[in-house]
């Protein structure tokens, strides 16, 4: 499945991570096959589109033993599965996290995410 086709969604919260705008998206609708909880989407300063996207998926009734939502990460061509949890259902937790992915991958470590108004 590579990146998420957006058609329609609101943002709920910006950040500045370094150079990186973050958008956090919910109420997403999509042609996927996925029901999306949130979207968080990097942008790197100048550019149009995502670099980088992380998803908040709900999990088929069958695979919510481990959780209700699942954690994939969408870089250029790549996808990769982080594991399911309940708790990928709070934005605040969500951000956090997804926000955490972007700086490992980006090497971002010492930047501090500051939220927009």
């Amino acid at each position: 499945m590579t990146t998420p086709h957006i058609q329609t969604a609101i943002p709920q919260r910006r950040y500045q991570l370094g150079s990186f705008l973050v958008n956090i998206l919910s109420d997403i609708k999509t042609d996927d096959p996925v029901e999306y909880r949130y979207i968080m989407a990097l942008i790197d300063e100048g550019e149009q589109e995502p670099c980088l996207y992380v998803t908040a998926e709900v999990n088929p009734p069958a695979q919510r033993q481990q959780g209700r939502y699942r954690i994939r990460v969408v870089l250029d061509e790549q996808e990769k599965e982080m594991g399911s949890a309940d708790e990928w259902g709070d934005i605040e937790n969500f951000s956090i996290f997804s926000m955490g992915i972007a700086a490992k991958l980006y090497q971002l470590s010492d930047e501090e995410p500051k939220r927009l108004a």
